[in-house]
């Protein structure tokens, strides 16, 4: 069977598609039609196999318009309610009802990260200096940033959902995405799916966690949906409905329109959704000067494009500092530290970076930044002495006395594991060894003990969460907060404790 296949099944070097002999199903039986799968991939998985032009399996097409109803929904989009306000207000009861801001640090001189729907009414909302909050609302709470309690909500709040019903993609730490299957695509099974996901989400985690929900063809039009009822909502955006349900919006509130396209789309003539809708796809492209504009007009209109995959080429930790570590002395314990947690993090990942840039912002509009370029390390010790020479050389063009941010970017990233030539060499060789031994225990202790239960040198007067601080596409991980394991903290209902 084996020679028999050779002489049936034409094998190329680019993809390409090959069709079955005519008389194909004489000549072999389903076990060697099996074998053949086999032998295929084996050699190569750039093969596809193509069926006889118009060939449709009996049963497919009844299959496939079944679960149709005009919507083609895909897509069930949760977007949690001014998340790191409601998580105050869920850990607080005395928070509950009355308006709420979260800061990075708890000082006058910064703004809000993030602000509940009753200091929204007031016209208080995310970017608003503290000043400016209490002078427009005397009585307003002002609650200091809780990272770790965030992620450890995420996680009760992902087991929430995937009780409903599966989750396809984390998007950021209070974004997730579901994908709709066979009956869950029609309508109103969408529809209750939405509802039982709120419900979910505030009778297992707490009913200050509200969220609202799009149902749409695309992930682009499901989180835009997603955004358009605000609290507690549910958006609905069927195929053969659009544009008309987004036409009151503001072509700013598609995501991947950030300020700057923004400002080119009404310079070149977009004003409007509508206007927006009924470009064409090449038109797209060249204003946005690549593919990704040709990408978006697919999401646009209803249809998803393949997602590319990324490599990390860079990681950062930044921090505004508080009245207190301002002073130069101050600050670079501060610089240290971040530089620390950079090299954690590029051991827990197994990258290396050949570079590290060092950026200062004094009070005013001052900056100060510099980079060094070295052998590519994940070397807390050797990182340190880089930093203390990049201190020095941004201090010396740095005229205010105090430093009011610091930002270190690790950039040029590469894979250790990737990079083993053929004698067995790789960029661990060139490493310390001492120094790994040492980093490795002092991460083991850290990791059981509790995080900064022993650092490098005096340890800063920061913040506990300094270097955890969430990003809008990045969710920590456990490893970063020395959690663990994560552990299911969600009630169990009554019928269930009973049994």
């Amino acid at each position: 069977k084996h020679h028999r296949l050779q002489s049936q099944v034409l094998f190329v070097d680019e993809p390409t598609s090959c069709r079955m002999p005519r008389d194909f199903s004489a000549v072999i039986d389903s076990t060697c039609v099996l074998y053949m799968f086999c032998f295929m991939a084996k050699i190569s998985d750039k093969i596809n196999l193509a069926l006889p032009h118009g060939f449709i399996p009996k049963g497919a097409e009844r299959r496939e318009t079944r679960w149709r109803d005009g919507g083609d929904l895909v897509w069930l989009y949760i977007d949690m309610n001014s998340y790191f306000a409601s998580c105050a207000q869920h850990d607080n009861v005395d928070y509950r009802g009355r308006p709420l801001i979260v800061v990075p640090t708890m000082t006058n001189y910064t703004s809000a990260i993030a602000a509940s729907y009753q200091a929204k009414a007031l016209g208080i909302k995310t970017g608003t200096s503290v000043l400016e909050a209490r002078q427009k609302c005397p009585d307003i709470i002002v609650v200091e940033a809780d990272p770790r309690r965030y992620f450890e909500l995420h996680n009760q709040i992902k087991e929430a959902v995937d009780r409903v019903i599966p989750i396809e993609l984390v998007c950021s730490i209070d974004e997730f995405a579901c994908r709709l299957m066979g009956p869950q695509k029609l309508e109103t099974n969408a529809l209750k799916l939405a509802l039982d996901v709120q419900q979910s989400i505030m009778h297992l985690v707490g009913p200050c966690l509200t969220s609202s929900v799009g149902l749409a063809p695309s992930i682009l039009l499901a989180k835009t949906g997603a955004d358009m009822k605000k609290p507690l909502g549910v958006t609905l955006l069927r195929m053969d409905h659009l544009p008309k349900p987004m036409l009151n919006l503001e072509i700013d509130d598609f995501a991947g329109i950030g300020p700057a396209m923004g400002r080119r789309l009404r310079l070149a003539g977009i004003n409007d959704v509508e206007t927006l809708w009924a470009l064409s796809p090449s038109r797209m492209r060249q204003l946005w000067g690549g593919v990704v504009g040709e990408n978006f007009w697919y999401a646009l209109h209803g249809h998803d494009t393949p997602r590319a995959e990324t490599t990390r080429s860079s990681i950062g930790h930044s921090h505004v500092l508080a009245p207190a570590l301002r002073p130069k002395d101050a600050a670079y314990h501060v610089a240290r530290y971040l530089v620390t947690k950079c090299a954690n993090r590029l051991r827990q990942m197994d990258y290396k970076t050949p570079r590290i840039y060092l950026s200062l912002r004094g009070d005013g509009a001052e900056k100060s930044g510099c980079e060094a370029r070295f052998d590519a390390t994940y070397d807390t010790f050797k990182l340190l002495k880089v930093t203390d020479e990049l201190w020095q050389t941004c201090i010396k063009g740095f005229s205010k006395p105090n430093v009011k941010k610091i930002s270190v970017t690790c950039l040029s990233l590469v894979c250790s594991s990737d990079n083993v030539d053929l004698f067995g060499w790789s960029l661990d060789n060139q490493e310390n060894l001492k120094n790994m031994n040492v980093l490795n225990a002092l991460d083991r202790i850290n990791q059981r003990y509790g995080k900064n239960c022993v650092t490098i040198g005096p340890k800063a007067k920061v913040h506990q969460f300094v270097g955890e601080k969430i990003a809008f596409t990045r969710v920590p991980s456990a490893e970063e907060f020395n959690l663990g394991t994560h552990k299911s903290n969600l009630a169990t209902p009554a019928a269930t404790r009973t049994r």
